[in-house]
């Protein structure tokens, strides 16, 4: 999902609030268990070796004397909906699983809850999944972000940013668009938060430097961390107007904010 403008952002420049979501089962500890009207069963909880529980998540969907895994020896498992209409024809229940601590993202596993239940797709790179009817109009999107892709974009650690790019899924005659640029006020609203943290005087020393932002004996450890806080925020600005399908505000934004321009095009990757 990179849109090619994060790679030339900053060749030029002299230069969502961090969300916790909680999870059925972590590291072993929490269980969830349902019976859809089909009589689709859904267990989440610790793995077993044997007998004995262990500190790992599997999942698993069973009917009548049959039994299929969803995750095993995960280090997180849960369920996003079970039962819920997702636009794909039948229902559906759909899982994120984090297979190890070290993993930057979750998988997002939707299974057809029909007889007998089978997987219809995985999307992995997000930090997280969510289906909502959103906007109440009877269809369900699937919020996620773009966590794999921006993750050490520019040297910094997906833990450097309060958000990775927020991304709007969503079913229409079996295929998967990205419907971002519906929501176009939400990526306003986070914008506007974003502004409201930087500063002028953070910006001028921000554009003062070399964009790098490498240890250098130029940099205090705490002038260095302080401009990388500001590098991040003006990447979740520009992204927040990409990804809502808006490049020339991203562009705009650069301008604004007082960064170099470049004539370097770009193009949008889906």
């Amino acid at each position: 999902m990179v849109r090619a403008l994060l790679f030339v952002f900053f060749l030029t420049s002299s230069v969502c609030v961090a969300q916790t979501h909680d999870v059925l089962c972590t590291e072993g500890d929490g269980n969830f268990e349902a019976q859809f009207r089909s009589g689709i069963k859904v267990r989440v909880g610790a793995a077993r070796n044997g007998t004995f529980a262990t500190r790992s998540c599997a999942a698993t969907l069973s009917w009548d004397k049959e039994e299929l895994p969803v995750a095993d020896k995960a280090s997180q498992v849960d369920v996003d909906g079970f039962g819920m209409d997702l636009g794909v024809g039948v229902p559906v229940a759909t899982f994120q699983v984090k297979k190890s601590e070290r993993d930057c993202c979750m998988a997002y596993r939707i299974y057809a809850l029909e007889k007998p239940p089978h997987l219809l797709r995985t999307m992995t790179g997000g930090d997280f999944f969510s289906a909502a009817d959103t906007d109440l109009d009877g269809s369900v999107e699937i919020w996620t972000d773009d966590a794999a892709a921006v993750n050490g974009f520019e040297n910094l650690a997906r833990s450097e940013l309060d958000f990775a790019p927020t991304v709007v899924l969503r079913f229409a005659h079996g295929r998967l668009l990205d419907v971002s640029s519906e929501f176009q006020a939400y990526f306003d609203s986070e914008i506007a938060k974003i502004r409201m943290e930087l500063h002028s005087q953070d910006l001028q020393d921000f554009k003062n430097s070399d964009g790098g932002l490498t240890s250098s004996p130029l940099f205090s450890a705490e002038r260095l961390h302080r401009l990388r806080m500001i590098k991040a925020k003006v990447l979740e600005i520009v992204w927040a107007y990409l990804y809502s399908g808006r490049e020339e505000e991203g562009w705009r934004s650069i301008a604004e904010i007082g960064l170099r321009e470049t004539s370097v095009g770009f193009e949008q990757e889906f």
